[in-house]
């Protein structure tokens, strides 16, 4: 019995590891996720600073293209949403407020826009939202059902991209 109370509360564990290694622009630091933190360490070795140190989990971190910001995602509010924080660490402003989970990517080269990757859908009420309805040709036919799920499935998938982000003043 003990084994089961175990293997059932231990997905719930941070992991330990370390993860999402990203490089400074200029080469010189190193970004990375460690049990639910960002933190920051030379490249040429030494000892890591951690960045971030809410009881949420952070990941994710990118840098921006002159090096003074990381954007990361974060769950302290329930679902990953996108955070910007100053390379040194600090107070981190929340820039995603969507329901899904979004993740960053890049920045905009000029570093004025976070690019983020999310699945968000379009609302019930917009022509792109799946229905169940069953589409009619122009002489009364029903459509192949087949090619109608997978023209639903590519609008789906279509709607996994990269969106852009602006980038608050002085962070």
């Amino acid at each position: 019995m003990a084994f089961a109370s175990i293997a059932a509360t231990s997905w719930a564990v941070t992991p330990l590891w370390l993860r999402d290694v990203k490089i400074s622009p200029d080469g010189s630091s190193i970004a990375f996720t460690y049990k639910g933190d960002i933190y920051k360490v030379a490249a040429n070795g030494g000892t890591a600073q951690r960045l971030t140190t809410q009881p949420s989990y952070e990941s994710n971190p990118v840098w921006s293209p002159d090096g003074k910001s990381i954007a990361f995602a974060s769950d302290r509010n329930g679902n990953m949403d996108v955070y910007l924080m100053s390379a040194n660490g600090g107070k981190a402003t929340r820039l995603t407020t969507n329901s899904t989970n979004e993740i960053p990517e890049s920045f905009t080269p000029d570093g004025k826009n976070v690019l983020f990757s999310a699945a968000i859908q379009d609302v019930a009420s917009s022509a792109q939202f799946p229905s169940s309805r069953l589409q009619r040709t122009c002489d009364g036919r029903p459509h192949n059902t087949a090619s109608q799920h997978t023209r639903i499935a590519d609008k789906l998938l279509a709607r996994r991209r990269l969106l852009p982000l602006q980038r608050p003043e002085g962070i």
